[in-house]
């Protein structure tokens, strides 16, 4: 029988190494509207692989997690696919993730505990965290996000998929974020 921590250090050194891969891999870059539709289901991959990572790398209040972890998506069926095949039926603890697409900022509800907003449903983002932000982790998709509610946003940096942390405001909603997440983020306010 292993030792627990050395359990705990191999999926520690596993999130890592993943998280490394994704940071280092370039991306297609360009406008959404001009990027071919393999392109788009390759950093749709990307993103579906960040956000699993995210909910296993942060930590919910008691309260607000209750039954399943719903995982949203608004606005990209390549993202929803991808979060549908990675994610649907795994376990985060004692809660089985469920992924939803929603077709309107109205269908998105309190039980949503993390929502993907894609860049060109980003301008409702305001909206939809007035509405769920003290239960929803919105992740946004769109420079200059974290101000409008994104708790999580990607951002294109050198070419590359990244991600910055709005930990203030992660913070009033008491939800702890791994040190890893943390350290990997381009920015974190």
């Amino acid at each position: 029988m292993r030792n627990p921590n050395t359990l705990s250090i191999v999926k520690v050194f596993a999130v890592v190494k993943l998280l490394v891969f994704l940071a280092v891999l370039p991306i297609c870059v360009g406008a959404q509207s001009t990027q071919t539709e393999e392109a788009k289901k390759y950093v749709a991959k990307q993103k579906g692989l960040y956000i699993y990572q995210f909910l296993k790398n942060i930590e919910w209040p008691k309260e607000l997690l209750t039954g399943d972890l719903v995982v949203g998506v608004y606005g990209d069926e390549n993202v929803f696919q991808q979060l549908s095949s990675t994610c649907s039926g795994k376990f985060i603890g004692n809660h089985k993730i469920k992924v939803i697409r929603y077709i309107s900022a109205t269908e998105v509800t309190k039980e949503c505990h993390l929502l993907y907003v894609s860049e060109n449903k980003s301008s409702q983002l305001a909206t939809i965290h007035k509405k769920n932000g003290a239960n929803t982790i919105i992740i946004g998709n769109k420079t200059g996000l974290l101000s409008s509610g994104a708790i999580i946003n990607f951002i294109i940096k050198a070419n590359k998929l990244a991600f910055e942390i709005n930990k203030t405001a992660a913070d009033k909603l008491k939800l702890t974020f791994s040190q890893l997440l943390i350290k990997l983020a381009v920015n974190v306010i």
